[in-house]
């Protein structure tokens, strides 16, 4: 078709006007925009903030409630907007299933009173939602699905004290309160634990915090908040948590359990931002503009790691500008509100990702607070709130969700596909628990089925350690894998392999990473393998703390597939896996391993050692020991005073204090003991035909052949149940000599900083370490001897956790479980402690105890 030059000229005219029209902005859009901008040609003061506040409040009655959640030091009030549509105030309209699951967003501004960009974002923030909440879609879809608090101010006084035009104020005008004390230090820190008081009682978590402090925590405690943000200044970068490592230095990355979450959460508001995201100027360090916390540098006791580890709350620190408090000429807020505007919004809305819905009692249907949402390899759960609400922020994919509650049976929901596709409503998932039957304990099955139970187990493990051996072990089936060494790669395949395969009774997560970055993952085998069946002990073992002693890591691979291929098939594994849960870690040490395992020789094992040249048997706290001076036997010895398993939180504040070479290997170990009840334990070596028992370590300058720790008798029961079930270990006439193929470790020889030790001094786990052969790598030809070899010995080993004494701790009044409460055994000098469904469990040798429960505020 032909068109005239006049015609073609005269179409693309229209056009292009056309285009104009459309991109057009409303009068009335424009109007607000403007009144907007004219609100930020200047700062606000106190006064003048409690005037807009206070007029804004009035003026949005339906939509707009101001509160004051408390004052500074001086008294002024620590004001919040809530903005919902519609705001209610009706009991009954409260209780709707809708307004029950609008999930609950903070902002937080000023923390630091010279840095005020954040502020005046705030204050503009509240404005442009109000001016635009019933004639922007968007603004009235996120006021009607979100309920949005924002603080403009947490520190008044350090703003008033601050003066305008100074970009760095240092930290003497202005960044602190009126105290002059650093708002973003003064929160609890994770690695430093309440300390008693000098008349023995225990402080609480606002003791001696400054009242800016303490008002943000009891809100933060209060109001179940599910996403949050504070805003900074001095940087353009969105930094994430954690915020500080156990060792406080500068560039040691501080990896949450929802590092990826909260790198996406991050990742929004930087892409959003007009300029963050493009590292430019004072930015240039940050890739992509974001960063962890403590990888820019380490701030113990702040904020936004206080939110996630005490509430359900995700938040994020931003920092809005370079410089913390521009003069506002030239029209500065202005644009800083075209920069952050977008992103802003952009994160408010992440509020709706993941999943929410109500937790209930099946049989009266009314809702259970305080529930635990447990994510499959996310090892932090949180909590139902009123009415059983619950919200839990997750990135698209299938998620295994488990659901917990005292007195009711969990409930797991397996692959949950979420897609957050829709946001602004997350994916609806109730759950309906059943609760447990009256004449039953807390710990679901009742007392004498739990004894037949362990009795059966017993049994099966005194076959194990005898000349039956062989008759309990040809009733299991044995895996039909061949019998190879496995690379980290290999390795990760084989226990992902066997994770999808057995999904109902393996959950596998990873504890932290090595020096060179390889995940350090564990496998947990049980018939609820995503929780703590309270009343249920929870057994580990760790194999390949040294690289090059490679048997153990083989033989725990094989026996993870053993146990699950042999359940619901063979009595024994079977109620092994219903009563006991069972945590394995193939590898303590991959990156020693994976250069052993390139090695054609290893007869000097090069890879002994960690990445960084450090033997992990090595690099555990060192612990002094005193003579116990004990009548019936003289060679007992004790840790000092100084040491104390019942309280190892406060001896994790101390360690940061006194240990600063901890690698990452060790630290992550020490942790992972620290938050998970185990009972017993086994590390598994190499080079010898033993099984060691503490303690490794001698008193200083002692001719004492042992080292006997006060459960000495215990751990050679221990022992003996492995070396027993082994074929050849109990004759003890391997390449060293042992009666009964065990040993006290210094009497063989003098170990200080190993891991048993440390488990056994500052934990309630009772761990032995095991040599499973003399030859530390093997040809691989041999593994499978070495695996028949073991196989019954690892089943008899855990099964030992049956023996002793178990049970639960409750307020005699209130019958609530109690948690921390010390279980003494008279004449043996070692306590273990009630875990948080009041469970505990104390092995014991045969014979006639006294046992004393303790704790503060209670009759013994």
């Amino acid at each position: 078709m032909y068109i005239h030059h006049h015609c073609l000229s005269f179409l693309i005219i229209l056009i292009y006007s056309s285009y104009i029209v459309c991109q057009r902005s409303s009068p009335l859009k424009v109007e607000k925009d403007a009144a907007v901008y004219e609100l930020l040609e200047k700062y606000h003061h106190y006064t003048e903030l409690d005037r807009l506040l206070q007029q804004w409040g009035k003026n949005y009655t339906k939509i707009a409630q101001i509160l004051n959640i408390g004052r500074s030091v001086t008294g002024r009030s620590l004001f919040v907007m809530h903005l919902t549509l519609p705001l209610v105030t009706d009991i009954e309209k409260e209780q709707d299933e809708k307004q029950l699951l609008k999930p609950k967003f903070k902002y937080v501004a000023n923390m630091h009173g010279d840095e005020t960009i954040g502020r005046e974002m705030m204050i503009a923030l509240i404005y442009y939602l109000l001016l635009n909440s019933k004639s922007d879609t968007r603004i009235n879809r996120l006021l009607s699905t979100t309920d949005i608090y924002i603080m403009p101010s947490m520190n008044p006084d350090g703003f008033e004290s601050s003066t305008e035009g100074l970009c760095d104020s240092g930290k003497i005008y202005g960044r602190g309160n009126a105290n002059n004390v650093d708002l973003n230090r003064n929160f609890p820190s994770q690695f430093k634990p309440l300390k008693p008081l000098t008349n023995g009682t225990m402080t609480d978590i606002f003791y001696q915090r400054q009242p800016e402090t303490i008002a943000l925590m009891k809100w933060i405690l209060k109001e179940n908040f599910v996403l949050s943000a504070n805003l900074h200044g001095g940087s353009l970068v969105a930094s994430y948590p954690y915020d500080e490592t156990i060792h406080h230095t500068d560039r040691t990355y501080g990896q949450s359990p929802d590092d990826s979450l909260f790198r996406y959460l991050a990742r929004i508001y930087a892409n959003k931002h007009l300029t963050m995201s493009k590292g430019e100027g004072c930015a240039a360090e940050f890739s992509g503009g974001i960063t962890n916390g403590a990888q820019w540098y380490d701030v113990p006791g702040g904020m936004q790691d206080f939110n996630y580890l005490n509430s359900n709350a995700f938040e994020i620190t931003l920092e809005l500008s370079c410089c913390k408090y521009p003069s506002a000429t030239d029209g500065i807020l202005q644009k800083e509100w075209d920069n952050n505007k977008e992103a802003l919004l952009s994160y408010m809305e992440m509020s709706h990702l993941g999943i929410k819905g109500f937790i209930r009692d099946a049989k009266t249907h009314t809702g259970i607070s305080g529930a635990l949402i447990q994510v499959e390899g996310v090892l932090h759960p949180v909590r139902s709130v009123k009415y059983g609400a619950y919200w839990r922020l997750l990135l698209p994919g299938l998620h295994n969700i488990t659901v917990t509650a005292s007195g009711y049976l969990p409930q797991t929901e397996f692959n949950v596909n979420v897609t957050n596709e829709n946001l602004t409503n997350a994916l609806r998932l109730d759950f309906n628990l059943q609760p447990i039957s009256p004449d039953t304990l807390s710990a679901v099955k009742d007392v004498s089925s739990i004894n037949d139970v362990y009795n059966l187990l017993s049994t099966y493990a005194e076959k194990l350690m005898n000349t039956s051996r062989e008759n309990v072990l040809k009733t299991l089936i044995e895996p039909t894998t061949k019998f190879q060494y496995h690379n980290y790669d290999s390795m990760v395949e084989k226990l992902k392999e066997l994770n999808n395969q057995y999904p109902n009774i393996t959950s596998l997560y990873t504890i932290g990473k090595s020096n060179e970055k390889h995940d350090l993952w564990v496998m947990v085998i049980s018939d609820q393998p995503l929780i703590h069946e309270p009343g249920e002990p929870e057994v580990r073992y760790i194999g390949n703390i040294h690289g090059d002693e490679s048997v153990g890591r083989e033989c725990l691979i094989f026996f993870i597939e053993y146990l699950c291929i042999n359940y619901e098939k063979n009595e024994y594994i079977t109620q092994l896996i219903n009563n006991i849960r069972i945590h394995i870690m193939p590898t303590m040490n991959p990156d020693g391993f994976e250069y052993e395992y390139k090695q054609t020789e290893h007869a000097q094992g090069p890879g002994r050692l960690n990445a960084n040249h450090i033997d992990l048997n090595r690099n555990f706290p060192k612990i002094e020991l005193e003579s116990l001076n004990n009548q019936n036997d003289n060679d007992i010895v004790i840790p000092k005073q100084n040491t104390d398993n019942n309280n190892n939180k406060y001896y994790l504040d101390e360690l940061t204090n006194t240990q600063k070479n901890l690698e990452p290997e060790v630290r992550a170990v020490m942790h992972w003991s620290i938050i998970y009840p185990f009972v017993l334990s086994a590390n598994l070596h190499g080079g010898a035909l033993v099984a060691n028992y503490p303690f490794d370590k001698k008193i200083e300058n002692s001719n004492r052949k042992e080292s006997k720790s006060p459960d000495d008798q215990t751990f050679q029961m221990l022992s003996k149940a492995y070396s027993y079930a082994h074929p050849s270990m109990y004759k003890g006439n391997a390449c060293i000599r042992f009666n009964n193929g065990i040993t006290n470790g210094a009497a063989w020889y003098v170990v200080d900083g190993g891991m048993q030790d440390w488990s056994y001094a500052y934990t309630s786990d009772m761990e032995i370490t095991i040599e499973l052969g003399c030859n530390k790598y093997p040809d691989e030809t041999d593994l499978k001897s070495y695996w028949d070899d073991n196989k019954g010995a690892l089943l008899a080993y855990i099964t030992q956790v049956v023996h002793g004494i178990r049970g639960f701790v409750f307020d005699s009044k209130t019958k609530i479980p109690l948690s921390g409460v010390i279980i003494h055994v008279h004449g043996i000098q070692h306590n273990v402690s009630s875990y948080r469904d009041g469970d505990f469990f104390r092995l014991l040798t045969p014979g006639t105890y006294d046992i004393t429960a303790e704790r503060i505020g209670y009759v013994n």
